[in-house]
């Protein structure tokens, strides 16, 4: 890190007075910029990612760490973040052997992180966590996995809920959909999960779902080659969304696209915005999707639903993983053009703003696996309540004693 940077890391932290929030497995820091818009001076962001973590240095002023959380003690964390207390310890751990994507392992070693993450809350005794994952932790091993979860909070003294969360209803264009665990120990009632402000069915209290074309519906069709390489703007902004992540950036970096194998584009200009595979007639398929979309009996199958998906503009998309590069490995179609998102694309249905920028390698990996900003700013935004309202409650209560020990 430079000294320029150093600086304005050491300014950016002097005039935060936020409470502390440490970040375990922050990956680029989509949760750690989510806390910060709420309040939170996010101190440190621990992953063990080297990639991840030169993103996240280049647009967080909290200190990146590359380190596993198996070699970390609590005191390791204070001093790395430089605090005599963290408020809120949060993060994801690694979470594939849960994932509803893919084989699902019970006994992935992955799973088990949590409980690292488990020693750190007790060594460290936050007055609130957050612990975010697939949703496949509160079924896996029938629902054994939460029930620990729950059982080692309470010993603890915490008061614990686990939900989940649709990205999509927090104003984030996209259906992802992610459990979310709040603890705390200032309360014997458990933290209420933000209410949603948008929803999928017109509620009269809520925006609506935010939509593909409102994502990226200015950004150009055609990109560049390179993450180095800028672009101007398609279009002047056209709605709130746009208007907030493109902030003050006048050039978008990240819109790297790139055109698809023969095969591949031979599928996807056959495609129409909210259809996939399974849209096609069998006999425009290649042999080896022939026999992926039928069974013994000659009946097509039910599955393959968002192979070669391209996505609808007027629609949230699915939910963005690390393979969002290839249209054949899931609804990675862009809507109008016969290529994949770009990496810009899937930051933007992400929620992430254009001024955050994607560098070093793997950044399809390093988007695919973070939290999404707006949706983290929301359970923020509860956090930082229930923290200033025991402030408050404490300080009142102070008061009250001080008053009365005056009337003795």
């Amino acid at each position: 890190m430079g000294h320029a940077r150093q600086a304005r890391n050491a300014a950016d932290r002097a005039a935060c007075s936020g409470p502390v929030a440490v970040d375990l497995f922050s990956g680029a820091g989509g949760l750690s910029l989510g806390l910060g818009w709420a309040g939170f001076d996010v101190r440190l962001g621990v992953d063990n990612d080297p990639h991840a973590l030169r993103t996240f240095a280049a647009n967080h002023s909290g200190k990146p760490l590359e380190a596993d959380i198996n070699d970390l003690s609590g005191a390791d964390i204070l001093a790395e973040a430089g605090a005599s207390e963290i408020h809120l310890l949060a993060g994801g751990p690694s979470c594939q052997g849960f994932s509803t994507h893919g084989k699902r392992f019970a006994d992935d070693p992955r799973n088990f992180l949590y409980k690292e993450f488990l020693r750190v809350v007790k060594e460290l005794g936050p007055p609130t966590v957050l612990i975010e994952n697939v949703k496949g932790m509160l079924i896996a091993k029938n629902g054994a996995f939460r029930d620990e979860i729950y059982a080692e909070f309470r010993k603890l003294g915490y008061a614990i809920t686990g939900e989940i969360a649709l990205a999509a209803d927090y104003g984030v264009p996209q259906l992802r959909q992610r459990v979310i665990f709040l603890a705390t120990r200032l309360s014997d009632e458990p933290i209420v999960h933000p209410t949603p402000t948008h929803s999928a069915n017109g509620h009269s209290e809520r925006f609506p779902h935010r939509t593909v074309a409102q994502a990226i519906g200015d950004l150009p069709l055609v990109g560049v080659g390179d993450h180095d390489s800028s672009l101007s703007y398609a279009s002047p902004v056209e709605d709130d969304y746009q208007a907030e992540l493109r902030s003050s950036a006048e050039v978008v970096f990240n819109h790297v696209t790139r055109t698809p194998s023969d095969l591949a584009l031979a599928i996807i200009e056959r495609i129409e915005q909210g259809e996939g595979l399974r849209s096609l007639p069998i006999s425009m398929l290649p042999n080896r999707f022939r026999k992926m979309r039928t069974i013994s009996t000659g009946a097509h199958r039910r599955d393959c639903t968002t192979l070669y998906y391209r996505l609808a503009e007027d629609r949230p998309a699915y939910t963005i993983t690390c393979y969002f590069t290839n249209v054949s490995a899931g609804a990675f179609t862009h809507p109008v053009a016969n290529r994949s998102i770009s990496p810009r694309e899937a930051a933007r249905i992400q929620s992430f703003p254009d001024w955050f920028r994607f560098v070093g390698s793997y950044i399809p990996r390093q988007i695919g696996n973070a939290v999404p900003p707006m949706m983290a700013r929301a359970f923020g935004d509860v956090l930082i309540d229930h923290l200033e309202e025991h402030a408050r409650s404490t300080m009142s209560s102070r008061r009250r004693t001080r008053s009365n020990n005056v009337r003795v």
